[in-house]
């Protein structure tokens, strides 16, 4: 039975953002373990974008709206990303889901069939704002024939404050 390990980083890159307020996002790599050829279930992974904010001026309240697009990686494709391992001219297909919106919906810029993230937050500095989690879904389709290896992607998260 032939298995090989899978990981998508997630590396940031912020967009502008307001004065009055301060935020960090995060992303934690999607790790999809030990992925097996001959296995008839997708492999499915969960993680989040984590957007954390704090008011830095007097200002009693401020509202921001965000977008949070995520890049299609190395393939270029929101379609079908794909995942390579070093020395391999194998591809490994795997995609990024926006569970907030549907299951099925590919989380990226709004283009090829991707949407990107989108909502706001009250920021008060009275009561610090718990930070907003962003679920997403990482699925593997079944039945790809590949080699063993180490197979990654890294996607770029971009956030947009309006």
């Amino acid at each position: 039975m032939k298995r090989l390990i899978a990981a998508v980083c997630l590396a940031l890159a912020a967009g502008g953002a307001h004065a009055q307020v301060a935020c960090n996002v995060s992303a934690a790599p999607l790790g999809f373990g030990v992925y097996d050829t001959l296995s008839r279930v997708d492999n499915q992974v969960n993680g989040d974008v984590t957007l954390a904010c704090e008011l830095i001026a007097p200002n009693a309240a401020h509202r921001i709206s965000y977008s949070i697009a995520i890049g299609a990686g190395d393939s270029g494709s929101f379609a079908r990303r794909t995942m390579r391992a070093p020395g391999r001219t194998d591809r490994l297909a795997y995609n990024v889901f926006l569970t907030r919106v549907s299951p099925s919906t590919i989380w990226g810029d709004g283009t090829g069939g991707s949407v990107p993230a989108t909502g706001s937050i009250t920021v008060n500095r009275a009561t610090p704002r718990k930070p907003l989690s962003i679920p997403m879904i990482g699925v593997i389709p079944a039945g790809q024939t590949v080699g063993a290896g180490v197979y990654s992607d890294t996607l770029t998260v971009t956030i947009t404050w309006n």
